[in-house]
C-alpha cells in the first residue's frame, strides 16, 4: 500500500555535485556583477552630462549637413525647421547658472500670511541666524518662503541642515536662489 502512494506522487529532483553548484555561483555572480557595472555606466552617462555641458550635439551635426538651418531641436516639432542666424539660440541651464549669480540656502518654513513669516524670520534671527523670506513666485502660490542661510556652496548648506536636523529635530530643503530675487531688507 505503501509503495502505491510513492507511485502516484509526482517529485522533480535536481542532482547538482559540488562542482556543479560552484560552476552555477560563478555563472549567476559574473551576470549579476556585470548587469551592475552596465546599470552603473548607463545610469551615470544617461543623468550627468557630457563634456558638452548637457548641449545637444544635434545641432551641431545639422549644422554641417546643411549650414545655417537647424532641423528636430529638442521640443521642437518633428520636420519644423528653424534658421539660427534668425534667432538667437536659448541658453541653456548651465549657462544661465553661470552668468547668473546665486547661492544655496536653506528652505524652513511655508507660510501663507505676511505676519506668519516675519515671526519666523525673527525667531531665526534671534537664533543667530541669517534668516529672510521671499514672496510667492507665481500668482497661483499662496505661500511665503522662509529661508536661512545664504552659502556658496550646496556642501555648506548640508551641514546646516544635518545640524538642524539633530538639534531641532527639523526638516529643511537646500534650494538655489538668484540674487536677483532677493530684494534688500
Amino acid at each position: 500500500m505503501s509503495t502505491l502512494k510513492q507511485k502516484d506522487r509526482f517529485m522533480v529532483r535536481f542532482e547538482l555535485s559540488l562542482l556543479g553548484m560552484c560552476s552555477l555561483t560563478l555563472v549567476t555572480g559574473c551576470i549579476f556583477f556585470w548587469m551592475f557595472i552596465i546599470g552603473i555606466w548607463a545610469g551615470q552617462t544617461i543623468l550627468q552630462p557630457n563634456s558638452g555641458e548637457g548641449k545637444s550635439t544635434l545641432p551641431t551635426v545639422a549644422e554641417t549637413v546643411q549650414p545655417g538651418v537647424v532641423v528636430g531641436e529638442p521640443g521642437d516639432l518633428v520636420g519644423e525647421k528653424k534658421n539660427m542666424l534668425s534667432e538667437p539660440a536659448a541658453a541653456s541651464e548651465a549657462e544661465w547658472a553661470e552668468s547668473e549669480p546665486s547661492f544655496f540656502a536653506l528652505q524652513v518654513a511655508a507660510v501663507s500670511e505676511q505676519d506668519r513669516a516675519q515671526q519666523e524670520v525673527a525667531q531665526w534671527r534671534v537664533r543667530g541666524y541669517d534668516a529672510f523670506s521671499l514672496p510667492p513666485e507665481d500668482k497661483g502660490d499662496p505661500f511665503i518662503r522662509v529661508y536661512v542661510g545664504r552659502f556658496d556652496k550646496q556642501a555648506e548648506a548640508n551641514q546646516l541642515v544635518a545640524q538642524l536636523e539633530k538639534e531641532a529635530n527639523l526638516k529643511a530643503n537646500v534650494v538655489l536662489l538668484p540674487v536677483a530675487r532677493l530684494k534688500a531688507p
